[in-house]
């Protein structure tokens, strides 16, 4: 059986709620001048002050947010539990805010120990692959409803993409991790993962139906297979970005976009890209930009600073949102979890996207949204998703992604390339 994964953070936003092309027509319009992304900052110049301020505000978030026991941190304040996304996202910060200076090789060495212990002893769904969820506390399985579970009720392949991608990163940049790096990638059964070039998800539903599924999605996938080249582990239908993928515009912009149409097209996928493991096919690069520019094309034509993805939010019913540039025919539509549900907000400028896009392709745009998203930090917590479009009014919502993203853009700022170089195909 196959269809579109939600990419689980529909299962998280139940425990919160204890959830053609069109133009968009939210604002007067507002002619701008169109302008070509940026390029890169210089190799090894330092982080700029404002940067790096946000980076060490990012990195309060880990720190409060980190269990001793296990070293893992939870997906957001209030919620204590944790995908491999998550933990990628943890590894990449802690990562981030050592290459940044912000904590000593004895802090950083200790974190990563700590973690990849975790990695290596936590249960697996099947004996297979790491379980949809964890809780951070115990570094066990929980079932759908994140009670304790022995079986677990699952594994995404998305998710499982992102953490090959940061364990890759200590194994190549930091060798002192490579053999736990390594023994951790090795637990997986990569035969259950992989079928036909394709990779593949398993869900147990809420009736306890076991449903295997072609985990595929336009951006996601590509960046997903990425990790498992990474490590010899193809899946070439996964990896080509053009493969299952047909032309549209949006606002007169040619984009990309899932050719049976069920895919979100947003920020995120094409911004981890960048800043991990480089734009490793010119048509992803191209994609990269073009999705950045439609987004400007909404501020041109609209007066709508946008910078769009995927966030945690305080908003009910769902607390999780995808705001895409599009999907099913729509343009800049925000929609919960559930494919379908489609809702008028929240639409926010996102803080972790807007950090990424500015250091991967920076222009007079991105720094007017970079600018715009300065109110969103909130001292002693981190950062939140971002700034509400038009009034700029901070969201609120700390979670590990945004800090992790944050993070890992300010130390590309340093560093003045992604984390790793290494040929993908």
């Amino acid at each position: 059986m196959s269809f579109k994964p939600i990419r689980y953070w529909s299962a998280f936003t139940l425990v919160l709620l204890l959830a053609g092309c069109g133009s968009d027509s939210t604002a007067p319009v507002d002619e701008g001048n169109p302008e070509t992304p940026g390029t890169p900052g210089t190799p090894g110049t330092p982080a700029p002050d404002v940067f790096l301020a946000g980076a060490r505000a990012a990195w309060t978030y880990v720190e409060n947010n980190t269990n001793a026991t296990t070293g893992l941190a939870s997906a957001t304040e209030t919620f204590k539990f944790a995908t491999t996304w998550d933990i990628a996202s943890q590894i990449n910060a802690t990562y981030s805010a050592h290459e940044l200076g912000i904590i000593d090789d004895a802090n950083y060495d200790g974190r990563i120990k700590k973690i990849l212990a975790s990695l290596t002893t936590m249960p697996l769904f099947e004996g297979a692959a790491f379980n949809r969820f964890y809780d951070v506390a115990t570094a066990k399985m929980v079932r759908r409803d994140y009670t304790p579970s022995n079986t677990g009720f699952g594994w995404s392949t998305t998710d499982i993409g992102r953490l090959l991608i940061s364990l890759r990163v200590l194994a190549v940049n930091q060798p002192q991790y490579a053999a736990q790096a390594t023994a951790i990638v090795n637990r997986l059964n990569y035969s259950k993962l992989i079928s036909g070039g394709t990779l593949q998800g398993v869900d147990i539903n809420a009736s306890g139906q076991r449903i295997q599924y072609a985990e595929t999605g336009l951006g996601y996938e590509q960046y997903a297979a990425g990790g498992f080249a990474l490590w010899g582990k193809r899946a070439s239908n996964s990896l080509n970005p053009t493969a299952n993928a047909r032309t549209t515009t949006v606002l007169g912009v040619t984009v990309w976009v899932d050719a049976s149409g069920n895919a979100r097209l947003l920020s995120e996928p094409y911004i981890m890209m960048g800043l991990e493991t480089g734009f490793w096919a010119s048509a992803l690069r191209d994609q990269a930009q073009a999705v950045l520019k439609a987004q400007k094309a909404r501020y041109d034509q609209q007066g709508i600073i946008t910078i769009a993805t995927e966030d945690a939010m305080p908003e009910e019913p769902y607390k999780f949102y995808y705001y895409s540039v599009y999907h099913s025919g729509k343009t800049f539509v925000v929609e919960g979890p559930p494919y379908g549900s489609v809702v008028s907000n929240p639409r926010w400028i996102s803080s972790k996207a807007t950090f990424a896009w500015h250091v991967l392709f920076p222009s007079d745009y991105t720094q007017k949204a970079f600018d715009a998203v300065q109110g969103a930090v909130m001292p002693g917590h981190g950062w939140g998703a971002g700034v509400y479009e038009g009034s700029l009014k901070p969201t609120g919502h700390a979670s590990l992604n945004t800090a992790g993203i944050l993070l890992e853009a300010v130390a590309y700022k340093k560093l003045g390339k992604s984390f790793l170089s290494e040929p993908i195909s």
